[in-house]
């Protein structure tokens, strides 16, 4: 898949920590959208193919000095973004019951997959119901 073109809602399951992260610049954010820490430069970002690329939570179009915002696309300034990190049911093209108890790897901000690529943090599935697959954030598992 590609990254979010618009904005989604995105069903969490329980508990929730808010976090307050600095995003990166030049990059339009949706809300809804998964974001990583990106190691080498410390802001997060959409997730890339990269190794050691950790989700930080899912955007809640909530950004610095209160701004509200669906899509938002703050130039050339890093921003500070909330995003919520803990359960939440994600979309996965074919999810099956199969998937509970696999590995799965942020691809882009909307898709996790089973292909690791160049990926060395991975999230397994802890539930399944059509086109959705549970994922805990707040624990990832280092494969690499």
């Amino acid at each position: 898949m590609a990254d979010l073109s618009a904005p989604r809602l995105l069903e969490f399951q329980g508990e929730q920590e808010e976090l307050t992260v600095k995003l990166t610049a030049s990059v339009t954010y949706y809300k809804g959208g998964l974001v990583v820490l990106k190691p080498t430069t410390g802001y997060a970002a959409k997730p890339t193919d990269a190794a050691n690329e950790e989700a930080v939570g899912v955007l809640t179009g909530v950004y610095q000095d209160g701004i509200r915002d669906d899509a938002y696309a703050p130039g050339a300034v890093n921003v500070n973004g909330v995003v919520k990190r803990g359960r939440v049911w994600l979309p996965v093209s074919g999810a099956a019951q199969t998937d509970v108890g696999v590995m799965h790897y942020a691809a882009d901000d909307q898709t996790m997959t089973k292909t690791a690529g160049s990926k060395t943090v991975a999230y397994r599935a802890l539930a399944f119901k059509t086109g959705f697959l549970l994922f805990d954030l707040r624990n990832p598992d280092r494969i690499a």
